[in-house]
């Protein structure tokens, strides 16, 4: 039975300009389901629209979209400017994931300023197609994937200033294996202790300290099972202080010892 190619591929990329409310398209009337899109606006807006409404997507902005959605995007009719745009459509294949990932997280209008990474990658995505100067189709998957993880970065940053309490959720699950506590995260986020705990057991269930330990923990189990690294390399490279005070974690949160979980 053949095996299914994982390796997304671009089908088109390109730089457009429209002044007219003539631009517009209904994504259920595309073709091919299988497309996904990548539009950054360079000059002037467009507008986007799903079941949530429908928003602007000004210059330093990106619309995210399949083909055969319930969603729509064009010229508004209210402007007077031209809707100057690049855009990459590629078939995602083993990247649906994380695309889709990025829109549930953050929706589908995202932050895309001209001097970010995402930004770079793209304009360099958009350069190569123009050109054919990608090394090979291995070349091609491997600027997907940066894209895409870089949009997810630029997202993530963003929500320092605007959600600190998304931005921390973030942070903890990015940097659990460090020996980061509290007090740092806390400082991360630019908001007081207090409100950053009751905040975050609010919306996430847990507090940040009993995530982190969590993360922490489910990565050693992991990783004793996985390895043959001795139980303090372990505890180091999941972000405990010491031995003992992972012993004494792994065991109340497993009923037993980490050297019992490896047997």
């Amino acid at each position: 039975m053949p095996v299914a190619d994982p390796f997304p591929v671009i089908q088109h990329a390109a730089e457009e300009a429209y002044a007219t409310p003539a631009y517009a398209f209904d994504n259920r009337d595309r073709e091919n389901p299988a497309i996904f899109v990548i539009q950054r606006t360079i000059g002037g807006a467009a507008y986007f629209r799903d079941a949530s409404g429908t928003r602007p997507v000004p210059a330093g902005h990106a619309m995210l979209f399949t083909h055969r959605e319930p969603t729509g995007y064009g010229y508004p009719p209210e402007a007077t400017e031209t809707y100057r745009l690049r855009f990459i459509a590629f078939e995602p294949r083993a990247a649906a994931s994380l695309f889709d990932r990025l829109r549930a997280d953050f929706g589908s209008v995202v932050r895309m300023p001209e001097s970010c990474e995402a930004t770079a990658v793209f304009e360099e995505i958009v350069q190569r197609y123009g050109q054919r100067r990608f090394r090979d189709r291995l070349q091609e998957s491997e600027l997907l994937f940066r894209l895409s993880i870089a949009l997810y970065r630029e997202q993530v940053q963003e929500t320092r200033t605007t959600d600190p309490i998304e931005f921390g959720s973030h942070y903890i699950r990015s940097h659990f294996r460090a020996p980061v506590n509290l007090k740092a995260i806390v400082q991360q986020c630019g908001v007081s202790r207090e409100h950053f705990i009751r905040a975050f057991s609010a919306r996430h269930r847990e507090s940040p300290g009993a995530m982190l330990r969590r993360l922490r923990l489910e990565h050693a189990r992991a990783m004793l099972q996985a390895t043959e690294l001795s139980v303090q390399e372990v505890a180091l490279a999941c972000g405990f202080t010491s031995s003992n005070t992972f012993c004494r974690a792994y065991r109340q949160k497993f009923g037993r010892s980490p050297g019992a979980g490896r047997r």
